[in-house]
C-alpha cells in the first residue's frame, strides 16, 4: 500500500514539476481558439508557453489571420490598412516581434507635420522647428499640453504592472478586477472630457486644446471624440507624449501569423464558429460551418476553449450552461481610404498648404474625413495618402481634395468598441474552461491590450486543466492526493 501512495505521489510530482522550452509537459489537453487575430495568436503562443507541448491547439479563423491587422501592398510596399503603431512600451509585441525575427521601423514619413483643421481654415501648424511649435502651442493653448503630460504618463506606469503580476501567475476572471488590481479602473468610469477639465481647466486655452488638439488625437486613434472614457483617452494621447513608436517592416500582421507557427498550432481558416456547446462530462463541442461546405459540422470535444474574437461581431451562440451577463456594446465603424494625388489648396480655403500635408480636424469639424496622413511621397511630386472617416467617401467628395487622384484601396471595418462610460464588461471567464480574450476591449482598444488579455485568458484555462487533471487522477486512484502520505 505504501509503495502505491508512493507511486502516486511521484506521478503528481511529475505533472507538477516536468518542464520543457514551453513550460508543463504533462499535459494532453485539446483546447479550442476561436479567432486567428492578434488576440487568438498571442493566446495560442502564451498558452503553449503554459501548458507544454503535449497540449493539441486548434484555431478557427472564419476570414484571413491577422484580424484588425490588414496590409494594401503595391510595388513591394506594404501599407497599414488596420491597427498601424505600436509603442516600445508594449512589452508583450516589442519582445514577441523580436523572438520572431521581424524587424521593427518607425512609422510615419520624414518631413509631415501636423495641422489642425475646424472645416473652414487650418487653426494650428506644427514647425519644422521645435521652439517654433513650442512657441504657437503656448500662444493658444497656454500650458494645457504640459498640465496634460502627466495623465498618460502615470497611467503607462499603472499599465505596465500587469506585465509583473502576469509574470508571478496572477490571472482575473474579470476586467473589472484586472483594471483594479493597477488603479486604472475608475477612469473607465467617466468621459475623457471630465478628466481633461480636472487637469488642465476650463479656461479658453484649456477648451481650445481639448477641442482641437486632444479630439483631433482621439479622432485619429479611435474615430471618436472627448466623449470616450478617459482610460481610452490617455492611451489615444500616449503617442504624443512619449513619441517611441514602431512598426513592423512588412505589415505588423505578419507577428499573427509567425506567432500561429511557432506555437505550433492547428490553423482551420475559412470556418465559421456558430455554437459553443458545453457537454454534461464539462468538455466543449463547436458546431462550425466550412466556407466550402454549408452543413453544420460539429468539432472534437476541447478541454478549454478561448473565443479571441468580439462576440458583438459574430453569431455564436451558447449552450449547456448558464450565460453571464453581457453588457451590449456598439463597435464604431471606420473606413480606411489608400489615394495617390496632391492635396487641393482650395478645399481648405487657402493658396497653398502647411508644409507636411498631415491634417488632422477639430471634434465638431463638419468634414467627411477625420485624418489625412501622408504616407509617401513619390518622385512625380505627387503623394500617397491614409485617410480614415466614418463613411466610405464618395468619389466626388474625394475629387473636391485631391487633385491627380487614384483611388488604390478602401476598407471598412469594425475598428474598435464605441466608448461609453461608465464601461460595463463581459466577464474573462465566461464558465469553467471558456474564456473571453475580448472583455476589456471596451476600456481601450489596442493590440497590446488583445495581448495582455489573451495572456490573462491563458493563465485561467491554464489552472483550471492542471486542477481538473489533478481531480481526475483522484478519482481514478479513490483518494483524495492532498492527504497522501509517505
Amino acid at each position: 500500500m505504501l509503495g502505491c501512495r508512493v507511486a502516486v505521489v511521484l506521478l503528481l510530482l511529475i505533472s507538477i514539476h516536468g518542464q520543457d522550452q514551453f513550460g508543463e509537459k504533462d499535459q494532453n489537453s485539446y483546447v479550442a481558439i476561436i479567432g486567428a487575430g492578434v488576440g487568438g495568436s498571442t493566446a495560442a503562443w502564451f498558452l503553449r508557453e503554459q501548458l507544454g507541448t503535449s497540449a493539441h491547439l486548434d484555431l478557427y479563423e472564419q476570414g484571413e489571420t491577422g484580424g484588425r491587422t490588414q496590409i494594401f501592398k503595391q510595388d513591394d510596399e506594404v501599407f497599414e490598412m488596420g491597427a498601424s503603431i505600436i509603442h516600445e512600451e508594449n512589452r508583450y509585441f516589442r519582445e514577441l516581434a523580436d523572438r520572431m525575427g521581424l524587424e521593427r521601423e518607425r512609422p510615419g514619413v520624414d518631413g509631415s507635420q501636423i495641422s489642425i483643421f475646424d472645416g473652414r481654415h487650418f487653426v494650428f501648424n506644427e514647425s519644422s522647428w521645435s521652439l517654433v511649435t513650442l512657441y504657437r502651442m503656448l500662444e493658444r493653448y497656454g500650458l494645457s499640453y504640459l498640465y496634460m503630460r502627466q495623465g498618460p504618463q502615470t497611467m503607462l506606469q499603472r499599465f505596465k504592472q500587469l506585465y509583473q503580476l502576469q509574470e508571478e501567475g496572477r490571472a482575473f476572471s474579470t476586467p473589472e478586477e484586472l483594471l483594479q488590481a493597477v488603479h486604472l479602473y475608475n477612469l473607465t468610469q467617466r468621459t475623457f472630457r471630465s478628466e481633461l477639465q480636472d487637469r488642465i481647466g476650463t479656461g479658453a486655452a484649456a477648451n481650445l486644446f481639448a477641442k482641437e488638439f486632444v479630439a483631433g488625437i482621439n479622432r485619429i486613434q479611435y474615430n471618436q471624440g472627448n466623449s470616450i472614457n478617459a482610460l481610452a483617452g490617455m492611451v489615444s494621447l500616449l503617442p504624443t507624449i512619449d513619441g517611441r513608436l514602431f512598426r513592423i517592416k512588412g505589415g505588423n500582421r505578419l507577428l499573427p501569423e509567425r506567432l500561429i507557427g511557432a506555437a505550433n498550432a492547428s490553423l482551420h481558416q475559412g470556418v465559421k464558429v456558430t455554437k459553443v456547446h458545453r457537454t454534461k462530462g464539462g468538455l466543449f463541442e463547436l458546431h462550425h460551418k466550412s466556407s466550402k461546405a454549408n452543413e453544420t459540422i460539429v468539432s472534437r470535444r476541447y478541454s478549454a476553449v478561448l473565443v479571441a474574437t468580439p462576440l458583438e461581431l459574430t453569431d455564436i451562440a451558447f449552450s449547456g450552461f448558464m450565460v453571464p451577463h453581457m453588457p451590449v456594446r456598439q463597435y464604431q465603424t471606420t473606413v480606411t481610404t489608400l489615394v495617390k494625388g496632391r492635396l487641393r489648396p482650395a478645399y481648405f480655403g487657402i493658396e497653398a498648404l502647411p508644409k507636411g500635408e498631415y491634417v488632422m480636424v477639430t471634434e465638431d469639424a463638419q468634414t467627411p474625413f477625420s485624418v489625412i496622413g501622408p504616407q509617401k511621397s513619390l518622385p512625380d511630386g505627387l503623394r500617397i495618402y491614409k485617410l480614415f472617416s466614418r463613411q466610405s467617401l464618395e468619389g466626388t467628395t474625394l475629387d473636391a481634395i485631391f487633385a491627380n487622384l487614384t483611388v488604390l484601396a478602401d476598407r471598412e471595418w469594425k475598428a474598435y468598441p464605441h466608448f461609453n462610460p461608465p464601461e460595463r464588461f463581459p466577464p474573462f471567464r465566461l464558465a469553467p474552461g471558456l474564456y473571453l480574450n475580448n472583455a476589456w476591449e471596451n476600456a481601450a482598444s489596442a493590440m497590446e491590450m488583445s495581448a495582455v488579455a489573451a495572456k490573462n485568458c491563458a493563465l485561467l484555462a491554464a489552472q483550471y486543466l492542471k486542477r481538473t487533471s489533478l481531480r481526475e487522477r483522484e478519482v481514478a486512484f479513490g483518494q483524495d492526493s492532498s492527504r497522501l502520505e509517505l
